[in-house]
């Protein structure tokens, strides 16, 4: 096995083995957790969790980078970086609901080359290489073939964060446009979307932790992600130029 594949491996064993680290924290009756200077809550689970992928990735592969939510970067010399976020989902975390996991991305030379997520609670796990297609439950799964938007099910997050990025315009024109939305974010709306279970996924405010693990995901179950305001817009292909055109192009025109 090359160093490549065994990343990949790596990649898929870390993602399950910090999931599980994770859920075994799981409804903690003294969990505490603070606020962040982004208004985004951390918890000790994270910081903890984050530290150990750390470990566990560096010690196999000491000149790659890395990437964290809670702890930063460190720079490699290999041309890979890892990008880790411990917990996506800490809110529903920290309050006893089940849509949170653990998402790790690998990129070569600035471009994400394999993601994994995995969510614990609910027993889901997905992952993906560029070029190789999706793992999931040991079978094929695709996006959505939804092609109107008055059709489409579209996933977004807290009003708070339109506002925080001030992109409410985004906000309102999702409603005036989407057929149904559903407050399903983080973690739980990218796997709903790369199974078809919804079509799109829209949200003003991303840090590369929460996106890059997901973007070879979204390729490889024919999705399509977009950048829009501080984040960005995922849906399946049939939806993308329509979506992304309603709700960018009428805000910088």
């Amino acid at each position: 096995m090359n160093l490549h594949n065994a990343r990949i491996d790596t990649l898929n064993s870390t993602a399950e083995g910090i999931g599980s680290f994770v859920f075994s924290h799981f409804h903690q009756k003294k969990l505490t957790f603070s606020t962040k200077n982004d208004g985004s809550i951390v918890t000790k689970v994270d910081q903890e969790a984050e530290l150990r992928a750390r470990d566990l990735l560096l010690t196999q592969y000491p000149d790659d980078g890395f990437l964290g939510e809670e702890h930063g970067e460190i720079a490699g010399s290999s041309g890979y970086r890892w990008v880790v976020d411990p917990i996506d989902g800490t809110a529903s975390f920290a309050r006893g609901v089940p849509l949170f996991g653990t998402l790790i991305g690998l990129e070569l030379e600035g471009e994400a080359i394999a993601g994994a997520a995995n969510l614990p609670a609910l027993d889901e796990s997905i992952s993906a290489v560029v070029g190789q297609g999706v793992k999931y439950k040991n079978q094929r799964t695709t996006v959505s073939d939804t092609s109107s938007l008055e059709n489409a099910m579209i996933c977004t997050t807290s009003f708070d964060y339109y506002k925080q990025t001030n992109s409410e315009q985004i906000h309102s024109l999702l409603l005036q446009h989407a057929g149904s939305i559903r407050g399903w974010s983080d973690c739980f709306a990218y796997l709903l979307l790369c199974t078809g279970r919804i079509d799109a996924v829209v949200e003003p405010l991303l840090f590369p932790w929460d996106i890059i693990p997901w973007l070879p995901i979204i390729q490889e179950s024919g999705g399509k992600y977009s950048p829009i305001a501080q984040g960005g817009i995922a849906s399946n292909h049939n939806l993308h130029d329509s979506l992304y055109h309603a709700l960018h192009e009428n805000t910088t025109n």
